[in-house]
């Protein structure tokens, strides 16, 4: 679970740069009509923006962290 708290505390860290790089490759792939490489890069881009949008509506790095120690306490034990 260490790993998992982690990246939750350093989301942005991580998920900009999937967001920025998933989004230009996939338009590089796009116009190159590899269709499927395009969308594998737009998933990789959309899990970027939904853990940013996760850690801003949880309210950053510490309540990130919380808030996912509490879902796991209340549904995994």
């Amino acid at each position: 679970m260490q790993e998992i708290y982690f990246l939750a505390r350093h989301t942005p860290f991580w998920a900009v740069p999937l967001i920025v790089l998933g989004g230009e490759f996939a338009y590089l792939f796009w116009l190159k009509k590899k269709k499927s490489s395009a969308i594998l890069c737009l998933i990789f881009a959309f899990i970027g923006l939904f853990a940013c949008s996760f850690y801003v509506w949880a309210g950053g790095p510490q309540k990130s962290v919380k808030f996912i120690k509490t879902m796991h306490r209340n549904h995994f034990q």
